[in-house]
């Protein structure tokens, strides 16, 4: 019975991926067909169109997305667009083996009980009125997703919220609180991953993407000046709009004697928190001297996965650690930093530049960082795929900002900090991470969700205006 079961499953046909996947060859096949633009090569136009036809494989997941991201990488040498052996050395970026190496990183954080220990600990810090549980929710998880993945953090902190919310009776669907607190949690825990280089492989690829296209090095130090506090007071922001959206059923929340007895239960740090804690601040200190010790941020997290691994630490199996990590994410990245750069080296980059941005030169640095900034947290609404917008995006504002005698990282890091906006259409895996707890529906994202990408526009664009008058970056 079981194998026919598997078989029924097998044999289900879905057939919109199927006229989605034969409409989508079609369009390539349509697209390339016209007229090359005047400044576009025939290779950029190919290129173009080929992101445009992988972002609706990788949206509607016609196939996994995996195998699709390996396939788009090797059609790039048959269809003549750039050799393979061209787009093989862009797609094994160290962006990779950084991804690899965190996830591997939140998989001993989360084993060693030590995520446990601090969400806890930190459940009830500003008290036990329903506001401030909230806040004591929101804040250390934006706060711990600056050097740790996103969605980690955000389940370790979504479990602890729902035993809560189960004690106060909080019905999903219908407590104001409840819906306050598991979207204030994956927002939280986005707001948090564009602090630190460290919080997401976005930001480490749109690093490597700055330096491939404009030959300029961000530190870990000047993104966090300039990330870390903007994450924070936006994380404020979410709180305070999330509160007056959402008030909550109730004045204080009960059942914290549940959680202070699990406290009392942890007893001292375990040796395993000891360890952990020892590895990963030594990895936080090689993040913040890399420019000291020449060691790169992603050469010092596969050191520390590495470490987690070693005889006499043995923090994580590689057992666990393979079934931690995300092979979508890591080919995607590699994929979509590959159609990125040969849309930069086949001219495509820099004809949409010229074409369709050349009249921002006659605009002043506050509104060309106001039209940055609205197009990354936008786009999402078009392209939600941040890997994508990224790859496309950093090498046409590198060529904008030369053209026009601009640091190239003013306009490139707005895009990278917006990438982390996914509050419009939350159908990234940072908010599914507390959707299926059924507190709140797909339409109710969007409405804190835009208050809250529209003050990201204005907290964009004061930090990148203030960071270049200084000389940050």
């Amino acid at each position: 019975m079981g194998n026919t079961s598997s078989m029924s499953i097998d044999n289900k046909i879905d057939y919109k991926k199927i006229v989605l996947g034969i409409l989508s060859i079609f369009l390539y096949i349509f697209l390339t067909k016209l007229p090359t633009p005047e400044g576009l090569t025939l290779e950029g136009q190919k290129a173009l169109v080929l992101m445009l036809v992988a972002v609706i494989w990788w949206v509607f997941e016609i196939v996994p997305i995996g195998i699709s991201a390996v396939l788009f990488t090797m059609l790039l040498d048959t269809l003549k667009i750039v050799p393979l052996s061209e787009a093989l050395s862009n797609f094994t970026i160290a962006t990779i083996f950084f991804i690899l190496s965190t996830l591997i990183i939140a998989k001993a954080f989360i084993d060693s009980g030590l995520g446990k220990r601090i969400s806890l600990f930190v459940s009830c810090l500003f008290g036990t009125k329903a506001n401030m549980v909230l806040l004591s929710f929101m804040l250390p998880t934006a706060v711990i997703s600056t050097v740790l993945v996103d969605i980690p953090t955000a389940i370790i902190f979504s479990s602890i919220a729902y035993s809560i919310l189960q004690k106060n009776n909080c019905i999903p669907g219908k407590s104001n609180f409840g819906k306050a607190m598991m979207m204030g949690i994956p927002i939280a825990s986005a707001l948090g991953g564009f602090g630190t280089p460290a919080g997401s492989g976005i930001n480490v690829l749109s690093i490597s993407l700055l330096k491939s296209t404009a030959n300029m090095d961000i530190s870990f130090i000047q993104w966090t000046i300039i990330g870390f506090p903007m994450a924070m007071i936006l994380t404020l922001f979410s709180w305070f709009i999330l509160t007056k959206m959402f008030p909550p059923e109730f004045e204080y929340v009960k059942g914290f004697e549940d959680v202070k007895e699990e406290r009392k239960k942890l007893g001292p740090l375990s040796t395993a928190e000891k360890k952990f804690l020892v590895i990963f601040t030594t990895t936080i200190i090689l993040w913040f001297t890399q420019g000291w010790t020449g060691i790169s941020i992603p050469l010092a997290s596969v050191l520390a996965a590495f470490t987690l691994f070693l005889p006499g630490i043995n923090l994580v199996t590689w057992e666990k650690a393979n079934s931690s990590v995300s092979w979508n994410v890591l080919l995607l990245l590699g994929a979509a930093n590959t159609l990125g750069m040969a849309i930069y080296s086949q001219k495509g980059a820099e004809w949409i530049a010229t074409t369709f941005l050349s009249n921002l030169g006659s605009t002043n640095i506050i509104t060309i960082l106001l039209a940055v900034s609205s197009f990354g947290i936008f786009s999402h609404l078009l392209l939600p795929v941040a890997t994508a917008v990224v790859a496309v995006a950093i090498p046409v504002l590198s060529i904008l900002a030369s053209n026009l005698g601009i640091n190239p990282a003013i306009l490139a890091l707005p895009i990278a900090f917006t990438a982390s906006c996914v509050f419009l259409i939350p159908l990234d895996p940072i908010p599914l991470t507390t959707y299926d707890y059924k507190y709140w529906k797909l339409w109710d994202m969007p409405k804190p969700g835009i208050i809250i990408s529209l003050l990201w526009i204005i907290c964009n664009v004061i930090f990148m205006y203030f960071a270049s008058l200084i000389g940050i970056i």
